[in-house]
């Protein structure tokens, strides 16, 4: 029904599986160096973007004023456009995982401030108030108080962020030519290798789903205290 020169067959894509895994008969490549560099970048940058936006949700969460302040520039700065951002990274990092790294930094921070922040402005009036009434200092109550529903939001949110981040990392690859798994799929499409290219696709949605379910075992040692 389909054109195998622009949609393989899957026994063609199975095939170019076998060699992506195994080794290509006649060059003896593989796509794990190139892997290797790709799941680096993305588990890099989603931990740090994460922590860098729990860190911000945390603390603007416990001043409202220095929230209500500061929010809309964060909203402000999440709607640019990444692909923009990216020949930017690449110019002031090279094209090198470390501009992979920054644009799943980029991405990610926003996922894990906003899950942060409204975790931090969740806690009930009464809670607060109490708080206050037996002397508990603005600190204290951050530590004490917000933290836990800091965390387990954060924690909530990292099963999409590990997705967005593998995402940024291939289309930074892509568009940069960093050795990862982006260049294989820009040279299989370059090429009109279709059999190649859907290989590659499989092997992503493979790896995300393993960072996925990673993620979510993360997630339940971290914040036993839900369930």
């Amino acid at each position: 029904m389909l054109d195998p020169f622009y949609v393989s067959s899957p026994t063609q894509v199975w095939v170019k599986l076998k060699y992506l895994i195994a080794g290509d008969p006649q060059t003896g490549m593989t796509m794990w160096p190139y892997l290797r560099t790709t799941v680096y970048s993305t588990v890099e940058g989603t931990v740090i973007g994460l922590i860098l936006g729990a860190f911000a949700g945390l603390v603007f969460s416990n001043n409202e004023r220095l929230g209500d302040i500061v929010r809309p520039f964060i909203i402000l700065a999440n709607c640019v456009p990444r692909v923009a951002i990216i020949p930017i990274s690449v110019v002031l990092l090279g094209p090198t995982p470390k501009a992979s790294v920054f644009n799943v930094i980029t991405v990610v921070f926003f996922v894990g401030f906003f899950n942060a922040f409204e975790g931090g402005r969740s806690i009930k009036p009464a809670i607060l108030d109490s708080a206050a009434l037996l002397g508990a200092s603005s600190f204290n109550v951050m530590r004490s108080i917000r933290l836990p529903m800091v965390l387990t939001w954060t924690f909530a949110a990292v099963p999409n962020a590990i997705s967005f981040g593998l995402v940024v990392a291939v289309t930074t690859e892509l568009l940069a030519g960093i050795q990862g798994m982006g260049v294989l799929l820009q040279t299989s499409t370059s090429n009109v290798q279709a059999a190649t290219t859907f290989a590659i696709i499989v092997a992503l949605s493979v790896v995300g789903l393993l960072l996925y379910f990673l993620a979510v075992g993360l997630r339940r040692i971290f914040i036993r205290w839900e369930d």
